[in-house]
């Protein structure tokens, strides 16, 4: 992930003939499908691709200027606080203030779904370039064996033997109690919001 040069001369190169930007990174596709880029709207998203653009491969912190990313995506300064916002209402970035430097960790959000596709579990983890395909691993773990090691993927899982289907007021009860014990706040109301949508999928 990085630019790439061709140059002529020897295998060291002497001189640069060509430069071209080569560098590349992903948006899972789960960013479409749960309904979260729909939510946060075009401008948040356009915010969260730069700051992604910027992300140092290793650490997976970037440190863009407010001005840095007004200039790359086009938005206005009052937008891009506005959409810096949104983004870490929906989990999907945190921000640390470091002297007058502001330091973002983009985060990654995997939902998943039993048979019926209601929301079982959500998936999260600081996106690191050089560990996506350590967490994809984990992912697909977790898929097969239900069962997550934690290493980079941290996962809230809801246990769902509590007979949904026999809907009303315990059951909702039940849904609240298990919700309550995932500690992240943007988790749990993310997948509250998530089952309470399911529920209103269903045939009556």
């Amino acid at each position: 992930m990085s630019d790439q040069k061709f140059k002529k001369g020897s295998k060291s190169g002497h001189e640069e003939i060509f430069k071209a930007e080569t560098t590349w990174f992903h948006i899972f596709r789960a960013m479409i499908v749960n309904g979260d880029i729909a939510k946060i709207g075009a401008y948040a998203l356009t915010v969260y691709i730069v700051i992604k653009g910027y992300t140092d491969f290793n650490t997976g912190q970037a440190f863009p200027s407010l001005e840095f990313i007004c200039k790359k995506s086009g938005i206005s300064d009052k937008q891009v606080r506005r959409s810096l916002e949104i983004l870490e209402e929906h989990g999907y970035i945190s921000k640390q203030k470091i002297g007058r430097n502001n330091i973002y960790t983009l985060r990654e959000k995997i939902e998943m779904s039993d048979t019926t596709g209601r929301p079982v579990a959500i998936a999260t983890w600081d996106y690191i370039p050089n560990c996506i395909n350590a967490a994809r691993a984990e992912l697909k773990n977790f898929l097969m064996t239900g069962k997550s090691c934690g290493q980079i993927v941290h996962i809230d899982t809801i246990n769902m033997n509590i007979q949904i289907n026999q809907g009303g007021e315990n059951t909702q009860n039940n849904i609240d109690y298990h919700l309550e014990k995932i500690n992240d706040p943007k988790t749990r109301e993310f997948l509250r919001q998530r089952m309470a949508e399911s529920s209103e999928n269903e045939p009556q």
